[in-house]
């Protein structure tokens, strides 16, 4: 086990050459602040910035200051399915309707390979209602137990509005995202990580979720495969494998070929498995009972776990901006394995 950490605990110069000085003070701040407690959420949040004059900067400059920075081998497959996702309808909904989603995961064995806490088998399921403005209702089964939550707005591209001024071309927003992920071992899997979350956030316009799709054929980690999700629907598999900082463990992306919306995703390690499927989405005019009773619609953050209704921390803050003295220089494909 020991062992195990040591090869995957990222080095102080790996740390220095993935993020910027700022980045990684933000690292350390939220280590000191005890951050890592564990708060029930929708989803891992990702801060990110918009802002246009940037994003007119990075069309000027982006040919020039990443040459050869043309994609992978999985580039082909996932360009064409960006395009096929941009040039869908968008699935609206009004500030008195919701977007309902169904989803189930599953969990199986330990959390890693390293950890001492007991494999467990979890299957929770999710009934998801989405508000126009980032709120969330969501009513839970956890393995057989009810959970009710209402979660505020998350960062950025997680409400409809602020996610509809993200860049719509790949490199640039690759080069966005590289300014502000936060949390992963690389940047290569901190991008990929906010991809998923994007994808998953329901709030991205179509050209902003093919413009997604087209910054999974840049990640270098990236592969695709062309086969059928868990619940046997076709899909086009994304995963990212890095054996230096993750050993045995991939995580994947389920699209739909036909939409380029999100089928699922997981993470397979060596002992244990964590997998989503999202089985319905259709809009709806009002919420129900179950959740309208325990939770209410008053907006404000809390759960109802136990029988019982608790507040829970629910102000992602301002959304962050760009620090200006942030800079992002690709790095070359990793070497293959031999």
């Amino acid at each position: 086990m020991v062992d195990l950490i040591s090869r995957t605990r990222p080095s102080d110069e790996a740390l220095a050459h993935e993020w910027t000085p700022e980045q990684r003070r933000l690292l350390l701040d939220d280590v000191m602040a005890g951050r890592a407690r564990r708060v029930p959420t929708k989803r891992r949040a990702w801060p990110v910035a918009v802002a246009a004059s940037l994003a007119a900067a990075l069309m000027l400059v982006v040919p020039v200051a990443v040459p050869g920075w043309l994609g992978t081998a999985a580039a082909g497959d996932l360009n064409d399915l960006a395009r096929v996702a941009a040039a869908q309808t968008a699935l609206e909904w009004g500030d008195t309707q919701f977007l309902r989603v169904q989803s189930v995961e599953t969990q199986t064995g330990a959390p890693d390979a390293a950890s001492q806490t007991p494999a467990v088998d979890r299957r929770v399921t999710h009934d998801d209602y989405y508000a126009t403005d980032g709120w969330q209702w969501s009513d839970r089964t956890v393995n057989g137990r009810v959970e009710r939550y209402l979660f505020s707005p998350g960062w950025g591209w997680q409400r409809p509005d602020y996610a509809a001024t993200l860049p719509t071309e790949p490199h640039l927003l690759d080069a966005f995202l590289r300014l502000r992920v936060l949390g992963s071992t690389s940047q290569d899997e901190a991008v990929f990580i906010a991809i998923g979350d994007m994808l998953r956030a329901e709030a991205a316009p179509p050209d902003v979720r093919g413009a997604a799709i087209g910054v999974l054929g840049l990640n270098p980690r990236v592969s695709v495969e062309h086969t059928d999700d868990p619940q046997r629907r076709p899909a086009l598999k994304v995963t990212f494998v890095d054996e230096a900082a993750r050993p045995g463990q991939e995580q994947f992306l389920y699209l739909d070929p036909s939409t380029g919306l999100l089928l699922g995703n997981g993470t397979q390690w060596n002992s244990g498995s964590y997998q989503s499927a999202i089985l319905r989405r259709e809009v709806v005019d009002a919420l129900p009972e179950s959740l309208t009773g325990t939770v209410g619609t008053h907006r404000v953050a809390k759960e109802y776990t136990g029988g019982k209704v608790r507040l829970m921390p629910g102000d992602a803050g301002p959304d962050p901006v760009v620090v200006p003295e942030q800079t992002y220089t690709p790095r070359p494909a990793p070497e293959p394995t031999r």
